[in-house]
């Protein structure tokens, strides 16, 4: 009953932000960007049930993007990785060590996740230095590169449980976190948009981009992103009683 109650609540939320995806309530940038409501769903599952529900959502998530959005698989990509860092950052953040066994499991956990990001923001960097013009192979190792790392979060944290909800009503812990995040998010999302998206989507090279669109643009525009997102589903998980409807 708890895994179909479970299977339930990431449809639920997926289905919201595919529903968001849809709708007109975004605003679009010259550079290819659009500020919208897609993650909070994600986010508000996050402060509800957890890393792993909000995991498992945002994959659902990727895979409604890739098929109704215009931009296709690369923004379900760029997506993604924007919205990951939101979840990944408090939940690293209430990692909690008690007893040398416990230790050593989190901090397996943390250098896995720290690993696999370096592991797949050097894999999106090289890829289109070596297969630029080769867009179907390129497009297929960030695939499989793209499910390995939703994979590997998983399986480093599928016996974590969320035990700190109460953490995150606190308005100075959720800040805290919410400035990490966002310079995690706007390292990776800047990384990525060099060597990935903007080159692929705009057919253009990775130093074009850069003096297309300047860094601190796309930091900036991930940043705002991140506050409407976090802000969003903060406001309704903590303060509408939407988290005492769904427990």
């Amino acid at each position: 009953m708890k895994k179909i109650n479970e299977i339930t609540i990431i449809a639920l939320f997926a289905a919201m932000s595919t529903v968001l995806e849809l709708s007109p309530i975004k605003i679009a940038t010259q550079w290819g960007m659009k500020i919208d409501l897609v993650a909070v769903p994600i986010l508000i599952a996050f402060f509800l049930f957890g890393f792993r529900v909000a995991l498992e959502t945002s994959i659902i998530m990727f895979f409604a993007i890739s098929i109704i959005s215009p931009t296709g698989f690369i923004g379900a990509t760029m997506k993604w990785m924007a919205t990951v860092p939101m979840f990944i950052v408090p939940t690293l953040m209430t990692l909690e060590f008690r007893g040398e066994r416990e230790l050593k499991q989190k901090l397996l956990t943390l250098s896995g996740i720290l690993i696999s990001i370096i592991a797949l923001i050097m894999l999106f960097g090289t890829l289109f230095v070596l297969l630029k013009d080769k867009e179907i192979i390129s497009h297929l190792l960030v695939a499989i590169s793209c499910i390995t790392f939703y994979l590997s979060f998983w399986l480093l944290t599928r016996n974590y449980e969320f035990k700190k909800l109460g953490s995150f009503k606190n308005i100075y812990f959720i800040t805290a976190t919410l400035i990490l995040a966002i310079i995690v998010r706007g390292i990776t999302t800047t990384v990525i948009n060099y060597y990935f998206a903007i080159p692929t989507f705009f057919g253009m090279s990775t130093e074009d981009a850069i003096n297309w669109i300047p860094w601190y643009i796309i930091v900036g525009l991930n940043a705002i992103q991140g506050i409407i997102d976090v802000g969003g589903a903060w406001t309704l998980a903590f303060k509408t009683g939407i988290s005492k409807f769904f427990r």
